[in-house]
């Protein structure tokens, strides 16, 4: 029962994965990019030909950028804002968002200059 539920949350966190990459603008390359894998990892995940995997470092990854999304559409109201926002020029990162996820460290920044935003609203 448990490879079920394993596979449930495979096949959820690559869905949701694909679906914060499409709804920040992120096309595969940049998503290939935010996760450290070949592109075509990231077709495959689209045709759900392949799941990510707990305890990979593209788990990891895919986890971040879907808190990104969620925090993003939370702060910013809609997709076509976080979009946005996500190109922008950010004085508080130094750098434009989408400059910064395109590694592990800077989508943990942008994610944690996110959470800080929120708490204040």
């Amino acid at each position: 029962m448990k490879s079920v539920t394993s596979s449930t949350e495979n096949a959820v966190l690559s869905k949701a994965f694909i679906r914060a990459g499409e709804g920040l603008g992120l096309d595969d390359t940049d998503l290939a990019t935010v996760l450290d894998e070949h592109v075509s990892t990231v077709l495959l995940l689209c045709r759900g030909r392949e799941l990510l995997r707990p305890g990979t470092e593209a788990w990891s990854r895919a986890l971040l950028l879907v808190e990104l999304y969620q925090s993003l559409f939370a702060v910013a109201g809609s997709e076509q804002n976080a979009k946005i926002w996500l190109s922008s020029e950010n004085c508080g990162l130094s750098s434009r968002p989408r400059d910064l996820i395109t590694c592990r460290a800077g989508l943990e920044q942008v994610v944690q200059y996110l959470a800080a935003t929120r708490s204040l609203i």
